[in-house]
């Protein structure tokens, strides 16, 4: 049985292959998934601090407020004697029969004071007044100014603000109680006792040694205006005058909406509660504790497990981060409210993290499994191509040569045993070939001519094979470009959005390298041509530039150009090589620059102009720099592996400078950034640059109600331009080759036609000549027409318009660039009839 050499080799490479790809692409899945679940637990940690911060700014104002006002007792105190404070006491409070003071009338309804100050709002209490010892009757008397001013100042945050002592003497400011205080003023039974309260009992020294600011559970206050229990809390500050404890100053916040609205922003999937520090429930997304049942709270905490995770959370000590809870079902990401003291949790299910992260992961295993199927195939392609074939090929001329030898190697079995015959046959022919020298050189000459004719017809197939190329792969990548940028607006989601913008990126990469290719073509074959007109050169400097805006800000990169007053003005030579060259390098800039900034110069030098690229990104060394103009050459090979690219960019760059006369170079630091600079004898230009007509102003939105022909054999292609037109509300009417667009111009007026180059029956440059044609028989003005095609190389886009069409647009379609045609083509021809309609 015969065996094969190249047969055992592919399948021993083949299931090795397979092997180590399928053990790969799952160690990369398991590696990927717990980075990615890392990471939304590290968003979680970040998500709730931010919520936190947001949260404890409502509480954190509160606080200075107070702090504030403590400061100002202090010095008011410390310098008031005591018959000053009974003389503004006796000035703001009137003794009353019941043994206590209270605030007098004017102090609410408003009065100017002394200082010429308006005071209002005010209501005070004082229970057993004639037993005040003399501190308090200070820390009292200087109370009143204080409430009054501070009141005023944080009116617009909190509706009162108010100083008292643990004996139930109490001023306050609350100018919009719907009571008009008056249940302090006249109300108030003179026994009234607050030192039972919660915020009475927390703000001694023995509670709060400290002196921190400490809020109450939502509760009623000091006084409800209706008796009913509000939403609230109530923060209080203590106050100490000389190391004396006198009072506190305090504020209450209604919390009602602000907390239902806390628990209610929330991630998909999450939900938010907030619980006191004792893991008593504040809020949660089914209420506010305060307005539910005993049972209701004490069963939400119990399923929550809200007091064993709050100790937890004490123990740990840090004022925000990410746990499990104690079933391990739930991720927890807290935040601790530093007013209050409470923690906002919110709540994430492990498993959709975890599911989460494998569906994001998963494309892993799917690239693995095409990368397996597709190394295969490749590797026996190969193999059969570069192997197998030529060894047969061979064997099968040389057993024709000698065909008794050929039998006799072929008892080998393989295709070394054949090759082996082969070669023993040639030997034995040397002889011939030694005596028929001048034959061989005959034969030699002849077979070197015909090489280098073939190698003329492989150049001649070569330019023909790449403008097929840029045809075919144009067509399609229109097709993906285009859909999926609409794609990218029709997005609801981030992650839907990410992905369709990832699509998008990845097609004009491929432009773009498909550019870069047909470029490289036609500068190796001579075929460049380096066009001299008159152009602005600030006018030049500032659209490439612009180009490469917003890339350059969406990684945080300053970019910004300048030219020399010296190099200002206009110039001859290729504004558009030129452009391209500038593009390329800034480009380059913006890619490999992390941070810092990116800057285009340009200053006179000689006869000529020095145009200079600089930035702060990786750098290289010399050794690199000496082969970076070459094609196919990057810093290293973990350049193309993190940027990307071609490696053409820079040899074009320098083919480019060269054709136009001028020099180009670099010099780089590794880690601090590079420099492209290139000269270029570049002649002021005699008459001023031709500069587009001004437009006249149209948008998009004015073209509604346009009427567009398209003549297009392509379904996708044709669906690309309907998406794109959709947007702008014109009436598009659709035909499928160049004939079908004659008769239909034939029967229906269009205010623009497009018209693809390559079409069935009658193609679109023999179509646009016979329209223009028809149009100069008949005397009707001029129709605009745009040749789109994915036919992009320089002799078709002088095709097009020697045939008539006024703008070329190459595939695949750029919504922007078509709307952009059609708005000024429309418009141009808009203004010729308005002007012949003048002249008539």
């Amino acid at each position: 049985m015969q065996t094969s050499v190249s047969r055992r080799f592919l399948l021993g490479l083949g299931r090795t292959s397979l092997v180590f790809t399928a053990v790969t692409s799952i160690a990369v899945f398991a590696v990927f998934q717990r980075e990615l679940e890392k990471r939304q637990i590290d968003f979680l940690g970040q998500y709730v601090q931010e919520r936190t911060d947001n949260v404890d700014r409502r509480f954190s104002n509160l606080i200075t407020l107070q702090r504030s006002a403590i400061a100002a007792l202090q010095a008011r105190a410390g310098a008031m004697s005591t018959g000053e404070a009974d003389a503004l006491l006796d000035r703001e409070t009137v003794a009353k029969p019941d043994g206590t003071r209270r605030s007098r009338d004017a102090a609410f309804e408003g009065y100017v004071d002394q200082a010429g100050g308006r005071v209002y709002g005010l209501g005070a209490f004082i229970g057993q007044a004639d037993r005040l010892a003399p501190e308090t009757r200070v820390a009292l008397a200087a109370a009143f100014p204080i409430v009054a001013r501070f009141g005023q100042a944080a009116h617009g945050d909190y509706d009162n603000f108010y100083f008292f002592t643990p004996g139930t003497r109490l001023v306050m400011f609350g100018p919009d109680r719907p009571d008009r205080l008056m249940f302090y003023r006249h109300e108030a039974p003179a026994d009234l006792d607050i030192s039972k309260e919660e915020m009475a009992r927390f703000i001694t020294p023995e509670a709060d040694p400290t002196g921190e600011t400490r809020c109450t559970s939502l509760q009623r206050l000091l006084q409800d205006d209706k008796g009913v229990a509000r939403v609230a809390t109530a923060c209080i500050t203590p106050a100490y005058v000389k190391g004396r404890f006198v009072g506190a100053f305090g504020s209450s916040i209604q919390l009602g909406d602000f907390l239902n609205g806390v628990v209610s922003d929330r991630l998909v999937g999450a939900s938010t509660s907030i619980v006191r520090a004792d893991g008593e429930l504040i809020a949660s997304p089914h209420g506010l504790g305060a307005r539910q049942t005993e049972a209701q709270i004490a069963a939400y905490e119990k399923a929550e497990g809200l007091k064993p995770l709050a100790a937890r959370l004490a123990a740990i000590g840090k004022p925000f981060g990410v746990t499990r809870s104690a079933d391990g079902a739930d991720i927890v990401a807290y935040g601790r409210l530093k007013g209050p003291n409470w923690y906002l949790l919110i709540r994430y299910p492990a498993a959709a993290v975890a599911w989460s992260a494998a569906k994001s992961a998963s494309w892993v295993l799917l690239l693995g499994v095409l990368g397996a199927a597709l190394q295969t195939w490749l590797l026996v392609r190969l193999a059969r191509s570069a192997i197998t074939r030529p060894l047969r090929t061979l064997a099968d001329s040389c057993s024709t040569r000698d065909a008794e030898a050929a039998r006799a190697l072929m008892e080998r079995g393989d295709e070394i045993g054949v090759l082996a015959g082969a070669l023993q046959a040639e030997r034995e022919r040397g002889d011939e070939l030694l005596a028929s020298l001048e034959h061989r050189v005959q034969s030699r000459t002849a077979a070197l001519e015909r090489a280098n004719l073939e190698l003329e017809q492989a150049n001649t197939e070569k330019s023909r094979f790449l403008a097929n190329m840029s045809h075919e792969l144009r067509t399609p990548l229109n097709g993906v470009i285009a859909l999926s940028e609409t794609l990218v607006g029709e997005q609801t989601t981030p992650r839907n959005r990410e992905l369709a913008e990832l699509i998008v990126s990845s097609g004009r990469l491929l432009e773009q390298v498909l550019s870069d290719i047909l470029d490289f073509s036609k500068i190796e074959a001579g075929e460049m041509r380096i066009e001299t007109r008159p152009f602005e050169l600030r006018t030049a400097l500032s659209r490439v530039a612009e180009l490469h805006r917003a890339s350059a800000d969406a990684k945080g990169i300053d970019l910004f150009w300048a030219v020399e007053p010296a190099a200002e003005g206009a110039y001859l030579g290729d504004s558009v090589r030129l452009t391209q060259v500038l593009s390329n390098l800034l480009s380059n800039a913006v890619k490999f620059t992390e941070a810092g900034e990116v800057a285009l110069t340009v200053e006179r030098e000689g006869a000529g102009l020095r145009f200079t690229v600089e930035d702060t990104g990786i750098g290289f060394d010399e050794a690199v720099g000496a082969r970076l103009f070459q094609r196919f050459e990057q810093a290293d090979v973990s350049i193309r592996r993190r940027f990307g690219g071609t490696g053409l960019g820079l040899a074009i760059c320098r083919s480019l400078v060269e054709l136009m006369g001028g020099q180009i170079g670099t010099q780089s630091v590794p880690g601090q950034g590079s420099m492209f600079s290139f000269t270029l004898p570049l002649a002021p230009a005699v008459s001023e640059p031709e500069t587009a007509a001004a437009e006249p102003e149209q948008t998009a939105a004015s073209l509604d109600g346009l009427r567009v022909l398209l003549a297009e054999d392509h379904p996708t292609n044709r669906k690309v331009i309907q998406l794109i037109l959709d947007t702008i509300g014109v009436e598009l009417v659709m035909v499928e080759n160049g004939r079908l667009a004659l008769e239909t111009l034939e029967r229906e007026r269009f205010d623009i036609v497009l018209m693809d180059m390559q079409m069935p029956e009658l193609d679109g440059l023999s179509a646009t000549a016979q329209f223009r044609a028809r149009e100069a028989n008949a005397g009707t003005a001029r129709t605009p027409v745009i040749m789109l095609t994915a036919n992009a190389m320089d002799e078709h886009v002088r095709a097009s318009l020697e045939a008539g069409a006024d703008r070329h647009i190459s595939k695949p379609i750029h919504a922007a660039e078509l709307i952009e045609a059609i708005t000024t083509l429309v418009a141009e021809a808009q203004a010729e009839a308005s002007l012949a309609e003048a002249a008539a």
